[in-house]
């Protein structure tokens, strides 16, 4: 199976540590795991996200994350 697909234009998300790629056979989604802690947090936020109080900028880009893991 290919890696997945980075949703279009993701914004903060592309780039936080808290962001996690959800694959699925026809698509994929972009996961905000603060959410898991903190229900002010959408699970699944609609992108881009351009403002976020809980940004924690990542090492790496989500994406490259998702397909180094697979």
């Amino acid at each position: 199976m290919s890696s997945p697909a980075p949703p279009p234009r993701a914004g903060l998300c592309a780039t936080c540590r808290r962001a996690e790629i959800v694959a699925s056979k026809r698509s994929s989604f972009l996961r905000c795991r603060r959410s898991d802690s903190d229900p002010a947090y959408p699970r699944y936020p609609a992108l881009p996200v351009l403002v976020c109080a809980g940004y924690e900028p990542g090492a790496r880009d989500a994406f490259d994350r998702s397909t180094r893991s697979s």
